[in-house]
């Protein structure tokens, strides 16, 4: 398999795992991201005991085992350029253009999609304007550098300080406060509302990553470590076929442009005949 962007030694992706349960959500989305993406990606597992899964091209023993692993994940990756992961997120499609992102911004995310929600709602020490929302951790890239390695050990600090029960609120405190350069990630690079998937155009991208919390509660989710995760899991029969609709017409995947594309990039190159075709198209409709 061809990546869209081609991925250096420096490009890696790390999930971070503690307790049985959570291990082996961590296998079962790796197998999904190499199953989306190929063999050739680089995949690092942070777990609190020795995981011997060779989905994993090495596994590190984690210094703090707590519930808020993600930060010395990403602080102590052996990359340059690091994508974090959820243990309950789901690759449907290649993704590797985020390390392209990470070569010009120095932290990248997506937006939580539940602004309404109590962790958007909460703000532990600063009044922030609603618009600047929280950045959705459990998929999240860093460029490593001396500034960006200063800002995990303030996250991850600051949690430990004040006992926060969630790191978002935090991240979003600190990235308001920061110089670093932040990109935001479209949504379909954290998908976490499923119910969109069904009422999309066919005008959009296809969703990349989903991320379906309710794994970590469906029975048996962590079991069968040895498959990876599949959409059917998870989506409806509409949204799965709308999915698979989506992935064969997105252009940034690599499918081929539609007929009415070809026909439109044609006319585009005839200013006048253009003019003359749209005219008689909406007359027709």
């Amino acid at each position: 398999m061809t990546l869209v962007f081609p991925m250096t030694a420096d490009d890696g992706f790390v999930f971070a795992a503690t307790g049985a349960q959570y291990r082996g959500l961590a296998q079962r989305a790796a197998r999904s991201l190499r199953a989306a993406m190929g063999d050739d990606i680089q995949i690092d597992l942070f777990a609190d005991v020795a995981v011997d899964d060779p989905v994993f091209n090495q596994v590190h023993i984690l210094d703090y085992v707590g519930t808020r692993p993600k930060m010395e994940a990403l602080r102590e990756s052996r990359f340059a350029h690091t994508v974090y992961l959820d243990c309950d997120v789901v690759a449907v499609a290649d993704c590797s253009d985020m390390f392209a992102l990470l070569r010009q911004f120095d932290c990248i995310g997506a937006h939580d999609q539940y602004g309404n929600a109590t962790v958007p709602m909460h703000q532990p020490t600063l009044d922030l304007p609603a618009g600047f929302r929280q950045i959705n951790s459990g998929v999240m890239g860093i460029r490593k550098s001396d500034k960006t390695q200063a800002f995990l050990r303030r996250w991850e600090q600051r949690i430990a300080d004040e006992g926060e029960r969630w790191d978002q609120p935090v991240l979003r405190e600190l990235l308001w406060d920061s110089d670093l350069r932040v990109w935001i990630l479209p949504p379909e690079y954290n998908l976490m509302h499923t119910s969109y998937v069904p009422a999309m155009s066919k005008a959009m991208a296809a969703p990349r990553l989903f991320h379906i919390t309710s794994l970590h509660e469906a029975a048996g989710a962590a079991e069968k470590t040895n498959q990876p995760f599949e959409p059917d899991a998870f989506l409806g029969e509409e949204a799965l076929t709308m999915l698979h609709d989506l992935l064969g017409r997105d252009r940034s995947l690599g499918a081929a442009p539609s007929v009415r594309d070809r026909i439109g990039a044609l006319l585009r190159r005839y200013p006048k005949v253009e003019k003359r075709a749209r005219s008689i198209w909406r007359r027709l409709r």
